[in-house]
């Protein structure tokens, strides 16, 4: 019995001679510890990869063009006008919030953009109208011509004819619904849309004037 627990001892002193050399000796490795290098690679969890696509930074961005034929009439007729070769300026707005659910944060964001919508396309109009040119545009919160009155038509942000005034517009179902989809921004996109029948030139000039006298953020 004596033996046995001399025995014990000793070998007990050998793991505990090892361990504190394991300690102090750098790059040392235990014949009694398993080396577990090699499987730290499909033990240990890994970082998920980063996206290579780089955030983009662009507030906004606009496109103007003469009205689609597909969709002249139906223009003329929301105007109550004839506008073959009236020319469309389309404003794009990269949004905080996701636009494509409703959210209260989401709804305050969409009616402070579309005030300044509103004043921005305002003060195109009136300069275009002063320089003899006719000029009205799309309430962004409502749908509807913002100056002529008799319309009876609206123009929602969930209509397919939107995709035709921008190229980075999509339209894109979501369950019983459709919301516009921004190719670089996805879901988070506001759009306004002015139409006139003065040189494209004119309404980007105008419009380059109206976002400077506002301090709108580019």
């Amino acid at each position: 019995m004596l033996q046995l627990v001399r025995a014990y001892i000793r070998r007990s002193r050998v793991f505990s001679l090892f361990g504190s050399r394991a300690l102090q000796t750098p790059g040392y490795s235990s014949p009694y510890q398993p080396d577990m290098s090699a499987y730290s690679n499909t033990l240990l969890p890994q970082a998920p990869d980063k996206p290579n696509d780089k955030p983009c930074h662009v507030k906004r961005e606009h496109q103007t063009s003469i009205v689609p034929v597909p969709i002249v009439e139906r223009i003329g007729d929301l105007f109550r006008r004839d506008a073959d070769g009236i020319s469309s300026f389309v404003l794009l707005t990269r949004t905080e919030i996701d636009m494509s659910v409703w959210s209260y944060d989401g709804s305050v964001e969409r009616e402070r953009l579309g005030k300044e919508v509103i004043d921005m396309f305002g003060a195109v109009r009136a300069d275009l109208t002063d320089k003899g040119y006719w000029c009205d545009f799309i309430d962004p919160l409502s749908g509807m011509p913002f100056h002529t009155s008799t319309s009876t038509d609206i123009l929602t942000e969930c209509d397919e004819d939107m995709t035709q005034f921008s190229d980075s517009l999509d339209l894109v179902s979501i369950g019983c619904c459709r919301a516009l989809k921004h190719t670089d921004w996805g879901f988070n996109v506001f759009v306004g849309v002015l139409f006139s029948d003065a040189p494209a030139s004119e309404i980007s000039a105008s419009a380059e004037c109206a976002r400077q006298s506002l301090n709108m953020v580019v």
